[in-house]
Order: C-alpha cells, then structure tokens, then sequence
C-alpha cells in the first residue's frame, strides 16, 4: 500500500511533540534527539532545520508566519559574533549603537526615542524568555547560547512589550542528560586575552546542571592623547549556573542565576566634526588647549578620565508541566538587578582649564530591578485547531542619578529621578486549519502600564521636585493567514496592531512641568513566502511590509525662553510610514559550503511633521509649520517643516553576505573557511536628516580559518573583523550654539586574533 505524505497539521505537531518543555530546558531525549539532528544536517550537506520558539512553542522556521531570522549559536562562534552588536553583520534590517551606558537597536527604522530610563525602545530584548525593562541591562556578551531570534515588525500578540518594531529573543544553551564540557581560549590584538567555557553535568536521571563563564580582557582601542590613557577597552568576567530538575514524566523545573561584572570603559561625547559646515567647533578656535581629535588614528584629547563600573544579577525560575496529551502550562520568573555607574565624563569634550570652562559629569548612574511573571498554556483543540494564552506581568523600577558641574561651579545641577512600574497584560492567539493545506489565525493582546515618576532635582543649589502618573492601556490584535501550496512552501499574510507605552522624559528641564509623552501606535500589514527547495538545498524568505504609525515618540530639543538652554524631550504628534522588502537566502550547492545572504529595501518617512532645530533657533517658521502645535502648545519661532524626511537609523538599502566552507584535508581533520559582509547606504542620526550628522555608505567585512577534527573535539581558528579597518560612526548627536559639533561614538576598528577551542 502507498504511503500518504502527512498533513502539515501532522508534521507540525510531531515537531512540537514535547517541544515547549524542551526548549524550556527540559525532556533530556528531545534535547539528544535534536542535537543528533543537527549532526545528520552537517554530514549530508543539507540546509539544517531550525526550531523557534517565537511563538510560545517550537516549530520550524519556515512554518511560522512571521518575518523572523534564527541563529544558532554554533553559526555565532562561527562567524566570531560575540554580542548583539556584531549580529548585524547576519541579520537583516537591524542596527545598532551606543553611547556609553545607552544602547540603540533598530529594527525597520523603529528604535528607542529616548536616552534616559523613560524612555523604552520599539524593539523588545528577552533573554531565555524574561523581557528586559531596558537595553542597557542586556548582557554584555553572548554566553554559551543556544539560539538568537530576530522577528521583524510589530509584535503585538506574543512577544508584545513595547513591539512596535519587532523583538530578539536570546536562549542560553540548557542542561543536558550528557556529562560534557568545553573550553576556548582567544588571543588577539590590543593586548586581548579571553577564556571561556562551560562544563554540563547528569548528576541523575532527574538532575541537570550546566555552568558557563566568561572572561575577557583586552587594551581600549581609542587613544586619549591628553591622558596618555586609552578607552572602549574590554574589562569582562560573567557567570552562570543552571540546574534542570525533573522529578516526574509531566514536570520539570529549570533554574538559571547568572552574575555579570563589567568595568570597561567606554569612550562618550567625541567631538567627529562640525554640525554646521560654516561653524568652526571648539578645537578649530584660536587658543584651543588641545589638539584636534583625530579619528583616522582613533585618538581623542580631552582631561576626563571617563571610568564606568557595570555590576548585574540575573535570575529565571522556569516550570512545565504537561497536562494530559494535548497540553502544556509554563511558568516563566524572572529578576533583574543591573547597576551602572560612570564617572568623570567630559559631556562636551572640551577642556576644563581656563579660558574654555568645560563642563562634566561627576556621575551618571543607572539602577534598576525588576521582576517578571508569566504563565503560558499551550493546547491542541481537537485535530484541527490549537491555542497559545498567557498572562504577564512586570514590576520595575528605575534610577538616574545625574550630577552636572562646570569648572567655576561643581554640582551645578542634580538630577535624582525614579520611575515605576507595574506592567499587566494578557494574551491569546488561536489557529485553526480550515484545510489541510489552509489556516487562519487571530490573537490579541490586552496591556495596562501603571506608570509613576518622581524628580528630585537642585539646580544651582535651589531644590526642585516635579512627580508625575500615568496609566497607558491599549488592544493589539493580530490576524493571519497561511497556506502551504506544498510541503516545503509558505505563503502568508498578516495584520497586527502594535503598541508602545508613554511615559515620562527624565532628562527633561526641571524648571518645566514634567515632560509625559503618549503611546506610539501602528498598524502593520505584512504578506510574505517561504519555500525550501532541492531537497533542502535552498532555502528562500520574501517579504513584504507597509507600517502606518500614530503619535510616534522622538526625541527633540526645545530652548527654554527664560534660561535659553536646549533641553531634550519626548514628544508625540509625529507620523511616519514605513515600507519595504526584505528577501533572505540560504544554499548548500555543494558538500560543505553553505552561502547565506539577505537584501532589505526601506522606505521610512515622517508624515506632516514641524519641529524646531537647535542648530538653527533663528531661521524663520517655514510656512506650512505657522500655528504648528506640540502637544497643545504653539511651536516657537524657528520651527522646519520635516514632513518626507527619512527616520532616524533607517538606512534605505542594507545588505548581508556570508560563506562558509567546511572541507576535510585527512582521515580525522577538516579547515573551516568562512566570511561575512554587512552594507548599507547613508543613515541619519537625526529628524531633521542633516548631512554632518549622518553616516555614508560603507560596508564591514569579518573573515575566519580554523582546522580542526572533524569529530569536532578541538580545533584552532585565526579570525579577523572589520578586516579593512573601515572608519564609521555608530550614534552621534549634533550639538547647539556658536561652536556646535557633531559628537557620537566610532565603530570598533581591526581586530583579529586566534582562538583554540577543546570539547571533552
């Protein structure tokens, strides 16, 4: 009798088979079963299978309808990734910055508005399943992952804190029913010398336990030719513990702690150039104390030492159990405390010494906790239908403090605010096969943020206390529609709602009312196809996407009329569209080479938009911006019309290459050969889209050679990233007044160094 091919609800569920405890860290057999599967892809040239769990069970890759790129973190090591800010060089549409203590992450265009604890970022960062309050709190490395998802576009359902433009999911590697351990050990240019490792345990039949560490050490690339001192040195040690209890065949409990010490130093407030192509900056003024930075040869001058202490404690409690057949309920919780304190910053790069009276940072410190809870149920409804539902739940709060002093006046201004937090929200996406090959899906989600601000400040020795409250509710549904015209192609299209919770900006003038902001919105339509073809040879992703967004929150500068300062706020009333195509490839042409690559087109502009520019406070109101108002209020004179102008971190063109090449040389041996290249066109780093203030095209390139067993037991790599020693700009602002320059962070320059690496 011919055999039928099963139906794509048969496959999914026989994927799913004990997948949500597995990747939850818990049935050993599953965990040896796709590890074995992964081994078989290797041998027989096929373009593996990957598992996600983007959606509170795990499926594969190309049954999810939903724009999302999966990294496995043999590919990280592979491809020498060792944070999320080399992860751009593999994922499409994603950029990345920093500022010191602040992070940018981008997904389509839509990033964080703020730099202050206030402010959250479109882009939602989860490690092992707990949602971070912040991105500065992200870990300062990856650590013995398993896996890295990035999902493009709102996320309204699921993943949906703060989704509006899409989310990255970090899963660390879980304990496992072998008793195993590795090590590597890396050597590099600027004095780098790195050990990392992991060592995992059956203690029994029950009882896991895995421990991971890290430690990093190298000298700062960027010279401060004043100090004769250097920064963005590494500075990096991280533990982890986890034990995985499983006491019967239905539960399982998995545990991880993890502790984090970071005292690198990065640099802050460079000066890179002029904001203003006729305004000379401070350095290019007779008498200037310093010479001019000099950013070809990565040296800087000014008399801060700039030190930071980055001090962490993570923790996550994760509970399964099966309930019957069909069913499964997860309890996710997790802690957070992340303290960060910097000292000695030089805020506007020029000196203290008379007759520039600069102006400093005695300390910025950042200090949060928070707590997560999350149960999840999973069930199948019958041979047709199955159902994801959660609630969430999380408890924040966060600390700025903040001393700003001038050379004749130390302490002028103390900012000391707080900001809480209680977070609920509940959950449901529901799907069900109307054929076969046919199915829709619905889901929503219900969110309250509870929001509560109090500003301790003294400005010039005169105290100052501001508060403030909010509660933001809001319903993001999402619906969808998925067809498998055959049993390795996807075809889908969705729309989902998303939302990002107002708040206030702590960084604000003091002397002013507090500055609240309202939620971002945006509806998101999204159709797209997925096909895997010649027996798993290629591997192909098409999508399609058109953002609309409401009130979309952005940073801008206003001049208080009474003092004349600029200060930042966060303001809404802004809309923009976002369209594009994103196309992802992956073949395996021949026996050991695998070809990956990925081409984004963006479109992003702001609707009807006036706004004032600090740069310029005394050109006259353009007239389409005359009785423009911001949040009730009359602009003042000087506002430009931004309508059509691009977002800021929005590159239109951006693309991703990468080989690799795995080619035995004896009976027991193998070389890895592998490179990755990352492109984009032109980025702004403001709203109002100005040339000094952006970065031009350019384009990074990472190679790697190892050999090693083919066994994989050890092997030796040379790497190399950023091989062309390209000179770029990561995040920078453009500044106000007579001197106004343009300050920000460099990219990280060469860096190349060898790593041996021993399994036992």
């Amino acid at each position: 009798m011919k055999r039928s091919k099963p139906t794509r609800r048969a496959r999914t569920r026989a994927l799913s088979l004990g997948a949500t405890a597995l990747l939850s860290g818990c049935l050993f057999p599953a965990v040896a079963w796709a590890q074995a599967g992964k081994a078989r892809n290797v041998e027989d040239g096929k373009i593996e299978e990957i598992v996600v769990t983007a959606e509170k069970r795990a499926e594969g890759l190309q049954n999810i309808p939903i724009a999302i790129t999966a990294v496995s973190g043999a590919t990280l090591e592979k491809a020498t990734v060792k944070d999320v800010s080399d992860l751009t060089q593999l994922v499409p549409s994603l950029q990345f910055g920093t500022r010191s203590t602040n992070i940018f992450i981008a997904v389509r265009g839509i990033g964080q508005a703020g730099q202050d604890i206030g402010s959250q970022s479109g882009v939602t960062v989860a490690l092992d399943g707990v949602p971070l309050l912040h991105h500065f709190m992200m870990n300062a490395a990856f650590l013995d992952v398993e896996r890295v998802e990035v999902l493009r576009g709102p996320q309204g359902t699921i993943a949906g804190r703060n989704a509006t433009g899409g989310a990255i999911n970090i899963n660390a590697k879980k304990p496992t029913d072998t008793t195993e351990g590795d090590m590597s050990f890396t050597v590099g240019n600027y004095s780098r010398i790195g050990v990392r490792g992991a060592v995992n345990a059956a203690i029994s039949d029950q009882v896991a336990g895995r421990l991971s560490f890290l430690v990093d050490h190298a000298d700062g690339w960027m010279k401060n030719g004043f100090l004769k001192r250097r920064n963005d040195n590494t500075e990096l040690a991280q533990l982890r513990g986890q034990l995985l209890l499983k006491p019967s065949e239905t539960l399982s409990v998995h545990a991880l702690v993890e502790y984090t010490r970071d005292r690198s130093d990065p640099s802050f407030a460079q000066i890179l150039g002029r904001a203003d192509p006729n305004r000379p900056t401070f350095p290019e003024t007779p008498g200037y104390a310093f010479p001019r930075n000099d950013i070809k040869h990565l040296t800087f001058y000014n008399d801060m030492p700039n030190q930071r202490d980055l001090e962490s404690v993570r923790a996550v409690l994760t509970a399964t159990a099966q309930l019957g057949d069909r069913a499964t309920l997860t309890s996710t919780s997790g802690f957070i405390k992340h303290d960060i304190a910097l000292t000695n910053i030089d805020v506007d790069a020029t000196p203290r010494n008379e007759p520039f009276a600069g102006s400093f940072f005695p300390l910025i410190g950042i200090n949060t906790k928070q707590f997560t809870q999350e149960f999840t149920l999973t069930t199948d409804l019958g041979s047709r239908a199955d159902l994801v539902a959660g609630l969430f739940y999380m408890h924040g709060v966060s600390k700025e403090p903040l001393y700003f002093s001038f050379n004749v006046f130390p302490n002028y201004l103390i900012y000391l605010p707080t900001e809480k937090l209680d977070s609920y929200a509940a959950y449901a996406q529901f799907r069900y096969n109307l054929t076969d090959k046919l199915r829709v899906i619905a889901g929503g989600r219900y969110t309250i943020d509870d929001k509560s601000y109090l500003m301790d400040s003294t400005t010039a020795g005169v105290p100052l206390n501001r508060t403030g409250s909010g509660v933001f509710k809001a319903f993001t549904p999402r619906f969808a529609v998925d067809f498998t015209p055959t049993d390795q192609t996807l075809v889908y299209a969705s729309v989902s709602r998303g939302f990002k919770s107002g708040g206030f900006n702590t960084l604000g003038d003091p002397s002013l009312p507090v500055n609240v902001f309202n939620p971002e919105f945006v509806w998101s339509y999204e159709a797209g196809v997925k096909a895997t073809l010649f027996d798993r040879k290629l591997r192909l992703g098409l999508t399609g996407f058109y953002s609309d967004y409401s009130n979309l929150q952005q940073t801008v500068f206003r001049q208080n009329t009474t003092t004349t300062v600029f200060y930042p706020r966060v303001e809404n009333s802004v809309t923009a569209k976002i369209k594009g195509v994103e196309l992802e490839g992956e073949v395996a042409p021949v026996a050991g080479l695998k070809i990956n690559g990925a081409l984004t087109y963006l479109d992003s502009k702001f609707g009807y938009f006036c706004n004032n520019d600090p740069l310029y406070p005394n050109l006259p109101t353009a007239a389409n911006c005359v009785g423009a108002l911001r949040d009730g209020v009359a602009l003042p004179p000087g506002a430009r019309e931004l309508t059509g102008n691009h977002l800021p971190q929005a590159p239109k063109w951006q693309y991703t290459l990468s080989a690799q090449y795995i080619f035995p040389i004896s009976d027991t041996l193998e070389i890895t050969a592998r490179t990755d290249h990352k492109g984009q066109s032109r980025v702004f780093f403001d709203i109002y889209n100005n040339p000094q203030n952006s970065q031009a095209a350019y384009g990074l390139t990472n190679f790697s050679l190892s050999v090693g067993s083919q066994k994989k037991t050890w092997s030796l790599s040379g790497w190399i990233r950023n091989a062309f020693d390209k000179r770029y700009i990561s995040s920078a602002n453009a500044g106000s007044g007579v001197n106004a320059a343009i300050t920000g962070s460099v990219g990280v320059p060469r860096m190349y160094g060898a790593t041996l690496y021993t399994r036992f």
